[in-house]
């Protein structure tokens, strides 16, 4: 194994993709994320290993049958084993199978890589199940079973199918996912271009990368009844393709789709969903969730934080059958049995920058049945539909369709909806008190389209909201009105009154590197939205502390943000 570790400061990385060149020769060396999230896990210890010394497919599966800590001895340059039909692990022992940053698996476009097997008894005792942990290594090519059936499940995962033991986790570090597909993405729920994980505990990915991988919902990773808790990795360029009309799972989730955490049959997954430090680039789905789609029910306490990310350039292709929504994230909670109140959603130091959705909520979608909270995030040139397209573009930046949404030092600029909500469009549950509540956010060139007609002009409808909503206090907006186009006030107010905006211009710079980890709008000195803020967060969008009274918006001028030393994960051999 050869593992090198290297030490740098804190900065974004919204240029950096994750081991995501195909043109990079067989002995460069790609870098890992740094670790801006810490992860509930961490990488497996090797103890008294089984080491392979045979590298082909038959040394790999005399290891798996045997179980416990597996590793290779391939010699000191990179190592591809090609494979004509799935590895499969243990049912009943612990794995963990580390290719230390040398080894690729290689499934040529014809197999599976990995399959995790039912663990006996687990259907009756749900604490049942073994776990199987991959770590350093790659695994690209592979190619999940055509379906035999309508919704098979033995159609899903490309190159790691596990599932249906309630007990059992599926942890992965340090590991690169490439070109692995399913090859019926037309089969209603098909899913899981690289992963696809089902009934079980939980699924922990961290410090790894998925790139080009495709299935008809999650082109990364699909799952059903799992906590998913995903930390300091990259999904760039996969994709969510299954465009056929009818059914409900389809085209969903770009990069990753969850339906679930937990089921009558697994009902103590572990009840996360999490995705932090992470980056989404390019990633495409058809119906919704360019990046993401997560479908939870709000019954039973399941909390989903979006923290510490860059989603950027994730976009809904074609022409969506129905929804098309949710240029990056597309989250619902699907039911109303109890838990109304509860906290479930947090979207915090998080960028969304030029996504798309083909309808609705150019950077996110949002309806959750209780309480959620938007802070120190920043959402610039973001689009809901097309401009002369005449289509029902709604929420550029965001659309909440239901909830107690509070949105907190956020910084909403240059975003675009045909029709209404520039930046943000909210459902209109006022009367049942499901209000959006904004404070010490900042509003700045968000625009609709003037040519629109269908149903009506969008001139009334709200270039940067498409109704006043609740005034938490201290917002700004620019421009006030938007002369010759939207010379009006009649729906165009971020809150009501208008005597509690604060309308100047922010002075905002481009979106950049500042510092943290994720790329901000800084405020230029002499910003007015500087010392204007209050009941803001206690840092900033980069987790630099205030100065003084606080800024409007994501970016706290003068701010220092902490030269806190960030270890990068193990890089890769390829």
């Amino acid at each position: 194994m050869r593992f090198i570790c290297t030490l740098v400061l804190v900065g974004a990385l919204l240029g950096q993709l994750m081991l995501a060149q195909e043109s990079a020769s067989a002995d460069t060396l790609l870098t890992a994320r740094p670790a801006f999230c810490a992860a509930p896990v961490q990488p497996v210890t090797l103890v008294k290993p089984t080491i392979i010394g045979d590298c082909t497919q038959a040394g790999v599966q005399r290891a798996l049958d045997q179980g416990g800590h597996i590793t290779f001895d391939c010699g000191a340059a990179p190592m591809t084993i090609a494979l004509s039909s799935p590895l499969i692990a243990s049912a009943t022992v612990d794995t963990v199978l580390d290719g230390g940053g040398l080894v690729t698996l290689d499934g040529q476009g014809q197999t599976r890589i990995l399959e995790k097997p039912f663990t006996p008894g687990s259907d009756v005792d749900k604490t049942k199940g073994n776990d199987l942990t991959i770590q350093n290594m790659r695994l690209v090519r592979g190619r999940a079973p055509a379906a035999t059936k309508t919704r098979d499940a033995n159609a899903r995962g490309g190159a790691i199918w596990i599932g249906a033991s309630p007990g059992t986790r599926l942890h992965v570090f340090n590991t690169t996912f490439e070109g692995n597909r399913t090859t019926s993405i037309t089969d209603e729920d098909n899913q899981g271009g690289a992963i696809f994980a089902a009934n079980i505990y939980e699924t922990v990915i961290v410090g790894s990368s998925f790139n080009d991988n495709e299935a008809g919902s999650g082109g990364a990773f699909g799952g059903i009844a799992t906590g998913l808790l995903v930390y300091n990795s990259a999904f760039t360029n996969n994709r969510a393709a299954d465009a056929t009309a009818g059914g409900i799972v389809r085209g969903h989730g770009g990069a990753l789709h969850l339906d679930g955490v937990s089921n009558s049959f697994n009902p103590d997954a572990r009840n996360t969903v999490e995705v932090c430090g992470s980056l989404f680039d390019s990633n495409t789905a058809v119906r919704g969730g360019g990046a993401i789609k997560v479908t939870i029910s709000d019954n039973l306490g399941t909390r989903a934080i979006y923290e510490r990310s860059t989603f950027r350039n994730n976009r809904l292709v074609g022409v969506p059958p129905t929804e098309g929504h949710g240029g990056a994230i597309y989250h619902i909670e699907d039911d109303f049995a109890g838990g109304t109140d509860e906290d479930n959603l947090l979207i915090s130091a998080s960028t969304f920058v030029d996504n798309y959705a083909y309808r609705q909520g150019g950077g996110a979608w949002i309806l959750v049945r209780g309480k959620g909270r938007v802070e120190r995030s920043t959402f610039v040139g973001n689009r809901a539909s097309e401009a002369n397209s005449n289509r029902v573009g709604q929420g550029g930046g965001m659309i909440v369709s239901m909830g107690v949404i509070e949105v907190v030092n956020a910084t909403f600029a240059q975003n675009f909806a045909t029709f209404q909500g520039g930046a943000i469009f909210a459902g209109g549950d006022s009367d049942l008190g499901r209000v959006v509540t904004l404070r010490s956010s900042l509003f700045a060139h968000n625009r609709l389209d003037p040519s629109h007609t269908n149903p009506v002009t969008s001139a009334y409808q709200g270039y940067h909201t498409n109704r006043p909503l609740v005034n938490g206090g201290n917002n700004l907006q620019y421009p006030r009105t938007k002369a010759p186009d939207f010379d009006n006030e009649v729906n165009n107010l971020i809150t009501s009154p208008a005597s509690a905006i604060l309308f100047a211009d922010p002075l905002l710079e481009a979106l950049a590197d500042n510092g943290g980890p994720t790329p901000t709008m800084a405020l230029a000195e002499g910003s007015p939205a500087i010392d204007a803020g209050s009941g803001c967060t206690s840092t900033d969008q980069r987790d630099a502390p205030r100065v003084g009274t606080c800024d409007i918006g994501a970016y706290e001028f003068g701010a220092v943000v902490a030269s806190v030393q960030q270890i990068y994960l193990p890089q890769i051999r390829r």
